[in-house]
């Protein structure tokens, strides 16, 4: 029974990155204690922001990472943004025509373990496709966010080192302070204004054209702006080049 219950598959939990980032990690049980309950696998869309193929000089000693039998001695880290938080998602000894594909700024639905590493949480990516779709995205944080509004969530236990349970969750715990976006040091002018006018206009919703028209930016600056604004769930597309606040 012990040994089954040790080789237990958990599934992959549809998440954004900060739900990975505010998690606990348990070392002896190899799992994230989440909102959304145990989990040893997360799936995250997120934005390619930064990829570096590293040659190793060591190997883990960890053998739940996913090695490929070729030969390589190549180590793959993508950095991923989801609007939400950064996280790492590392490949070992892979090789890296295979990941070619994948560059700085392509949108990727990604399925992976969780690791926790020098007291960081990170991914050791097993699947990995582009997103060509940018409903793809609305879908997703459509889902996450019906799940969160639902009270499908769960108080998040206090570990010790050794991930066992220190603390209970006070009776005051808010949950919903777990939503609650982080104050910026600095704001970004521009896309907050963007913001503004979409939050303005949301009953009717406002196209991309006429965004472009009262901001004055260039496309490629709007469409950045947009997209950042999607991945934070403040804004969606309701029709074609329509956009409106939640």
């Amino acid at each position: 029974m012990s040994d089954a219950k040790s080789f237990k598959r958990l599934p992959a939990i549809r998440c954004w990155i900060r739900h990975l980032l505010e998690g606990s990690y348990s070392a002896e049980e190899k799992i994230l204690h989440t909102i959304f309950g145990e989990l040893k696998r997360a799936r995250v869309i997120a934005t390619i922001v930064d990829k570096r193929e590293i040659i190793n000089t060591q190997t883990s000693d960890n053998n739940d990472f996913l090695n490929e039998a070729d030969g390589n001695n190549v180590r793959l880290e993508f950095d991923l943004d989801d609007g939400t938080g950064l996280i790492r998602a590392t490949l070992w000894n892979v090789n890296p025509e295979n990941y070619a594909s994948f560059n700085k700024g392509n949108i990727v639905d990604m399925v992976g373990l969780i690791r926790f590493w020098s007291s960081y949480v990170s991914i050791s990516p097993e699947i990995i496709r582009k997103i060509e779709e940018p409903n793809s995205i609305l879908l997703r944080n459509a889902e996450i966010i019906k799940k969160i509004k639902s009270g499908n969530i769960q108080a998040i236990p206090v570990l010790s080192e050794g991930g066992a349970s220190i603390d209970e969750i006070p009776d005051e715990f808010d949950i919903n302070e777990l939503f609650e976006e982080k104050e910026q040091v600095e704001l970004n002018g521009t896309k907050e204004t963007l913001y503004s006018i979409i939050e303005e206009n949301s009953k009717e919703g406002i196209s991309f054209k006429e965004l472009k028209q009262r901001l004055n930016i260039a496309e490629d600056e709007l469409k950045n702006h947009i997209r950042d604004l999607e991945m934070e769930s403040r804004i969606y597309q309701s029709e074609e080049n329509i956009y409106q606040a939640y």
